[in-house]
């Protein structure tokens, strides 16, 4: 099964661990990650300026965490679906990764809890029924 995480769900897992984390960890062994620049630069973003992480050493870490992931080009294509024009380039991610699955924890995006067939759940329901919650 194809997932995206958000990016929220990527920066809480990778520096707070708690069900982001297991979600996080969840995908990368169980499903196929789908993930765009966008999301990959939010996470630098945040985790770097916000958090003070070490760029060189972060980019390391989703080097390795990502070397399986499917990269998907976002064009700006999607745009006007979520209240926060910011999530229509996560919504793309999942929509051209052909994903089944969206973990968020943006409540602007957990509110539409569909996108073209792509479940938009929570981590903590990712990881309890991800794979068998109906669409």
């Amino acid at each position: 099964m194809i997932v995206v995480l958000d990016s929220n769900v990527w920066i809480s897992g990778l520096e707070f661990g708690g069900m982001p984390g297991v979600a996080m960890e969840r995908a990368l062994i169980h499903d196929q990650l789908a993930i765009s620049a966008f999301i990959r630069d939010e996470i630098v973003r945040v985790l770097t300026g916000k958090f003070g992480r070490q760029r060189g050493e972060l980019e390391r870490i989703l080097d390795e965490l990502l070397a399986q992931a499917i990269e998907v080009e976002v064009s700006g294509e999607i745009s006007g679906v979520s209240r926060d024009a910011k999530d229509d380039a996560i919504l793309e991610t999942a929509w051209r990764g052909n994903a089944e699955i969206l973990v968020a924890g943006d409540k602007d995006l957990l509110t539409l809890g569909n996108f073209r067939g792509i479940r938009i759940l929570t981590p903590a329901d990712y990881v309890r029924k991800g794979s068998t919650a109906p669409a």
